[in-house]
């Protein structure tokens, strides 16, 4: 970079009296300086002539004589340039002409020259320093112009401060927050809110003696009396001048206040909230003092919970054994709870009935709250007082209904046995007369006679069989103890040898591998056996077929099919054929009870049974069984 010629003349941008001092110090610098130059140049001069007299060189003419009458050329020309070279080679030629009166014009061209080098030597040196100091010049006069730059143009409000808080200077950041465009100073009152100036000048003395402040907040007042939030730091000079930078919060702050407007909000959300619930909910800290609760609390104790909050858990038990039933134990627990910072869980607590309040049922709960790790503040206790009124109401008519339906079973069996007993007697006597007159009088009935009694024979026998159907059908009950885990396979392979007769002839498949089910083994084997036994007995084809499968399904069960091959059911007869004595065909004997037994055995199991069909292909037969819970799994492998 090239460097601009040294200016013939200094501006001083600043006018007024501060520019006239600026003006008025600088020519008394220059004046003092142009007396230094003249005084180093005769002391030069002098000095060089008392050498050349006393040594004697004056009168001769050798290299040292003019080398010493050179020596001034390197002050003149450092103080005045060029001109100060010319002029001092002259004189130093002139202070050799005693020496040179008699010499040769050779000794005179030498010394000239030797003269004129070390002008030139001068010279350079003199460039090469004013070069140097050119550029010192100009690496200030950056340094300065960035630095007022920064100053100047800085987001921030940057005051030069005295020991007493006065502003000295301020840059234009200040002129725009503050106002007054056009004072380069402010007094501390001008600027500083009156409620913070006591804290300003505290802040103040601690940055004048430790050297620094950071993170303080306090209050500028502009010129129009607006108040500005500013966050500041500072940093001390000298011993009397700090530089303080100032941060304008008001965005900040207006962040602070809506966010604070925000949480108030979702906070009264919240509490509005818990009130619209039956449970009471209330806060503890980590003396024990109740921090919050809720209107419902307030409520099941008859007690407004304005009254409540503040006060000490302990005072809130003293009321709280007064209104409940056996409330001394209660509030025994719970202070013990208290003692050891133990939990509640689940204790059942009845108020009486009061003035202010009703009669309830509550469930207790305490639960201690353990500050956050690393953090000393925090902790407490919530607790928890659920109203199960209503459903200690409604526990209590279940019982109730649970009690009647066993006592109404019982006689429901009673009068089943009763009916059974008394309808079968009468059936099975007429059944053997009718037997006994068919085989001991033969050949002497009449032929209608004796149709007549066979056709008799026959609806006895349908009645007992009805009657031992039914009586069956209502002795169907599973007693969860009594389940059990139950091989499928195992019971698919004694049912098939059991009804080898009436399997004949028909093509029965099995999975080669099925799961074990819990239940209990005896129904479940009467199961696949009715369902068996129906997709063979209304097989219409030549080749009856019955295919056994399974699959697993995702709630804890299998599901099973039996699939036959015969000619299907329309789909209005799906749900019907499992009713109670329900047959399609009247003319296939039987009494139509055995779809009947399956449903009510698959139900007790906690399952579902279902029928699929389509005329000419065949009906699917499908349900559900429980699988073998895990822990009995595991039992069994211990």
């Amino acid at each position: 970079m090239s460097l601009a010629p040294e200016p013939s003349c200094r501006t001083f941008p600043i006018a007024g009296a501060q520019g006239d001092q600026q003006v008025g110090a600088f020519i008394r610098t220059r004046r003092r300086r142009d007396r230094i130059r003249v005084v180093g140049v005769a002391a030069a001069y002098g000095l060089t002539a008392t050498l050349l007299y006393l040594s004697g060189l004056v009168y001769e003419s050798s290299v040292w004589s003019v080398l010493v009458a050179s020596l001034p050329i390197f002050v003149v020309t450092s103080c005045y340039g060029m001109w100060g070279a010319l002029a001092s080679a002259l004189a130093a030629l002139l202070m050799l002409a005693p020496g040179l009166a008699g010499a040769r014009p050779l000794m005179w061209g030498l010394s000239a020259l030797l003269v004129v080098s070390v002008a030139w030597v001068a010279l350079g040196m003199g460039f090469v320093w004013r070069r140097r100091k050119q550029h010192v010049q100009v690496v200030r006069r950056l340094e300065s112009s960035y630095g007022e730059e920064i100053f100047e143009n800085s987001l921030n409000v940057i005051h030069v401060l005295d020991r007493e808080g006065n502003v000295i200077r301020r840059n234009r950041s200040s002129r725009e927050l503050l106002g007054w465009l056009h004072k380069r100073s402010l007094h501390l009152t001008e600027y500083v809110h009156l409620e913070d100036i006591g804290r300003f000048k505290a802040n103040l003395e601690h940055l004048f003696e430790r050297g620094e402040v950071r993170d303080v907040i306090v209050r500028f007042v502009s010129e129009s009396k607006r108040t500005v939030p500013v966050e500041l730091q500072a940093k001390r000079i000298t011993g009397r001048v700090a530089v303080l930078e100032a941060r304008d919060r008001s965005e900040v702050v207006t962040l602070e206040m809506q966010l604070a407007e925000e949480e108030v909000r979702y906070r009264l959300l919240i509490e509005q909230g818990i009130d619209t619930m039956d449970l009471g909910v209330l806060l503890l800290d980590r003396t024990g003092s109740m921090l919050w609760c809720n209107r419902a609390l307030g409520s099941f104790f008859g007690v407004p919970r304005d009254e409540l909050i503040g006060k000490k858990a302990v005072r809130v038990l003293d009321h709280v054994a007064q209104v409940l039933e056996d409330g001394e134990p209660f509030v025994g627990m719970v202070r013990e709870a208290y003692q050891h910072g133990a939990a509640v869980e689940g204790k059942e607590c009845r108020i009486r009935l009061g003035p202010g309040r009703e009669s309830r049922v509550l469930m207790f709960r305490s639960i201690p709250i353990q500050p956050a790790a690393g953090h000393r503040e925090g902790g407490g206790r919530i607790e928890y007082y659920t109203d199960i009124t209503k459903l200690k109401t409604l526990q209590q008519e279940l019982e109730e209904q649970k009690n009647r339906l066993e006592e109404t079973n019982q006689k429901l069996k009673e009068f089943n046995s009763a009916v059974s007993h008394e309808v079968r007697k009468p059936a099975l006597g007429a059944l053997w007369h009718v037997d006994m007159m068919l085989k001991e009088y033969n050949g002497e009935l009449p032929g209608s006679v004796r149709d007549e009694l066979e056709k008799m024979k026959g609806r006895l026998e349908r009645m007992r069989k009805l009657i031992e159907d039914l009586t069956h059908f209502s002795a169907i009950r599973v007693d969860k103890a009594a389940f059990e885990r139950v091989d499928v396979e195992r019971v698919l392979r004694n049912t098939i040898e059991d009804l080898a007769t009436d399997l004949d002839g028909v093509n029965v498949r099995t999975p080669q591998e099925l799961p074990r089910v819990w239940g209990v083994p005896t129904r479940i084997t009467e199961l696949f056996a009715n369902l068996i036994v129906n997709a063979v007995k209304f097989n219409d084809k030549a080749l009856p077929e019955v295919e056994i499968m399974w699959a697993e399904r995702g709630n804890g069960s299998y599901e099973f099919t039996v699939r036959d091959n015969g000619p299907g059911i329309e789909n209005k007869y799906l749900e019907k054929i499992f009713g109670i004595f329900e047959r399609l065909d009247p003319k296939k004997e039987g009494t139509g009870a055995g779809l009947a037994f399956c449903r009510r055995i698959v139900k007790e199991h906690g399952g579902r049974i279902w029928a699929e069909s389509e005329l000419g292909k065949g009906t699917s037969f499908r349900f559900t069984l429980p699988k073998v819970p895990a822990e009995k799994e595991v039992e069994r492998v211990h």
